[in-house]
């Protein structure tokens, strides 16, 4: 018999000016937890733990994990795993648990659960991973490799929240410098340069690693001097202020011969 929701949406309405409230965590009947999500004419649910949509696919808790054995066979057996091409059907089989891995990391973001986020962000990269290298269909690969900056900007970032969470503020930190460097490896890699000054992704890295600053007072690393220092040498030199370009020269030239601070102290 047909199941009618009406008494479910009236007991959780849809609020939409307000995100939070449309998502909860429930157990469910089987006694594991649910991520919920209220949308203005429905429901949708996502497991907490394991794959989002509950399934196991060839008897796999995943698909990363059922291909990452596959090719551990392959090394095994033929000392290679290049046997392994993946059919445009296995990539779009792909594809969809990438994009619920990605649905429900932005839940667990929402919720501040930033290990789980951490976790989804990196498994997602992994598949990327298996479609770039396993994949002889150069605009499949394309269509992924184009959301690698973003993914890495989130796995990036959830760890990072993850170390603050724990007290870790300059890991933290360094985390995100990481995260930047990383992607804008990617853009140099692929011969985009030019992308790295625009990017929104290493722009919100840019921004969290702010925020931790300003909201756990963290003082700024050796680096982070420098490169200010730096920053106002050019500057002093595009406005042809050659005397304080010359001090700040000279005020970089004393800062890198200073001794590290001790730790501690």
């Amino acid at each position: 018999m047909p199941l009618d929701l009406s008494e479910l949406f009236g007991e959780w309405r849809h609020h939409p000016s307000d995100d939070n409230r449309n998502v909860r965590v429930i157990r469910g009947g089987d006694g594991h937890l649910k991520l919920q999500v209220r949308v203005r004419c429905g429901v949708f649910q996502w497991e907490y733990d394991g794959r989002p949509d509950g399934s196991t696919p060839y008897g796999y808790p995943s698909l990363l994990e059922f291909y990452s054995e596959r090719v551990q066979q392959l090394e095994h057996q033929d000392g290679s795993s290049e046997a392994l091409r993946l059919t445009r059907a296995q990539v779009d089989e792909i594809s969809e648990e990438i994009m619920d891995y990605y649905q429900r990391r932005v839940l667990f973001f929402r919720l501040g659960e930033y290990e789980r986020a951490w976790a989804d962000a990196k498994h997602n990269l992994s598949l990327m991973d298996l479609i770039r290298d396993h994949c002889d269909d150069a605009d499949a690969i394309l269509q992924h490799e184009k959301w690698r900056a973003f993914v890495t900007m989130d796995r990036t970032r959830a760890e990072a929240l993850v170390l603050a969470q724990q007290g870790a503020y300059v890991d933290a930190i360094r985390k995100l410098d990481e995260g930047v460097e990383e992607i804008s490896d990617y853009f140099r890699e692929h011969g985009r340069e030019d992308f790295i000054e625009l990017s929104q992704e290493i722009a919100a890295l840019k921004e969290l690693k702010l925020q931790l600053r300003e909201n756990y007072d963290i003082p700024l690393t050796r680096d982070e001097v420098l490169d200010g220092l730096r920053e106002e040498q050019a500057k002093a030199i595009a406005d042809e202020d050659y005397e304080r370009a010359a001090r700040l020269r000279d005020e970089i030239m004393n800062f890198k011969n200073e001794p590290p601070p001790v730790e501690g102290h």
